[in-house]
């Protein structure tokens, strides 16, 4: 909380130091605002502070939501003082409040050390080894119904060749004879 402090302080007094004057240009008899890198350096300082540690209901983080930041170059000097006072404003206002923004976990980390996250990994590798297993099985069982389906054709047509040689042979032995009685 010190450190917040202090830094809180460093800042307020770095804003401190810019002013119209310092942040104007002269042009068409009329000085204009013009804001210098430095200056908008500080406003994304306080910017970044702001909206690391205050939520989006804070008075800080309404009051920085409320600058008019265009207003900071090209504009009258009224115009720059108002924008400027309400930056101011926010950085003060946070010296006498306790940030209040929730800072989230790292959603990795969060999600590993979830239970749930792990049952339903679990679950999944699960139904993937089994719909790989089944998958597979039922390949190799089309695979084996099909060899078992050309093996009795090859069968069916061997068990043929060798009636075919029988009957070939049967008569073969019936010509010779035939043949021999003559």
């Amino acid at each position: 909380m010190k450190k917040n402090k202090t830094f809180i302080n460093e800042l307020i007094e770095e804003g401190n130091k810019f002013s119209f004057e310092n942040n104007k240009k002269y042009n068409s008899n009329q000085h204009y605002s013009k804001a210098t890198p430095e200056f908008l350096a500080w406003v994304s300082k306080v910017e970044d502070y702001i909206s690391s540690n205050f939520d989006e209901s804070s008075g800080p983080y309404k009051m920085l939501n409320s600058v008019q930041k265009i207003k900071f170059s090209g504009y009258y000097q009224s115009e720059f003082e108002t924008e400027f006072n309400k930056l101011k404003g926010a950085i003060n206002s946070c010296l006498s409040l306790n940030p209040n923004k929730k800072h989230q976990e790292n959603q990795i980390l969060s999600l590993i050390k979830n239970p749930l996250f792990w049952t339903v990994i679990v679950i999944l590798m699960s139904a993937s080894y089994k719909l790989g297993h089944d998958n597979g099985l039922a390949k190799f069982d089309i695979e084996k119904i099909e060899m078992n389906r050309l093996n009795n054709i090859y069968a069916d047509s061997i068990s043929k060749f060798k009636k075919e040689i029988k009957n070939l042979n049967k008569e073969f032995k019936t010509i010779k004879i035939n043949h021999l009685t003559k």
